[in-house]
């Protein structure tokens, strides 16, 4: 293999590696933003009036949004695979 093709081989794996690990970064903030989320949901549930409950977390968070629509970061990792998105192409020379 002559040194340029080694070179850009490496630095894909690199660059693989850099995207896994912060894809892996990200779904822990998200789960734990998630978590943080419904434990607010019911405090304002449990602590409120319905009535009023139920007014700000409908201002709060639209069940119709596209976001709402994605049950999890995995959905979301599970459909740029289906775009052919790979670990690594983003530094592509």
């Amino acid at each position: 293999m002559d040194p340029r093709a080694e070179r850009k081989q490496k630095k894909k794996k690199k660059s693989g590696v850099r995207t896994k690990f912060m894809i892996e970064s990200l779904r822990k903030d998200y789960y734990a933003l998630r978590d943080e989320n419904d434990r607010l949901r019911e405090i304002v549930q449990n602590n409120l009036p319905k009535d009023v409950a139920d007014g700000i977390l409908a201002d709060c968070f639209d069940l119709t949004s596209p976001s709402a629509k994605i049950s999890s970061v995995d959905d979301i990792d599970a459909k740029m695979k289906g775009m052919g998105i790979d670990e690594g192409d983003e530094d592509e020379d």
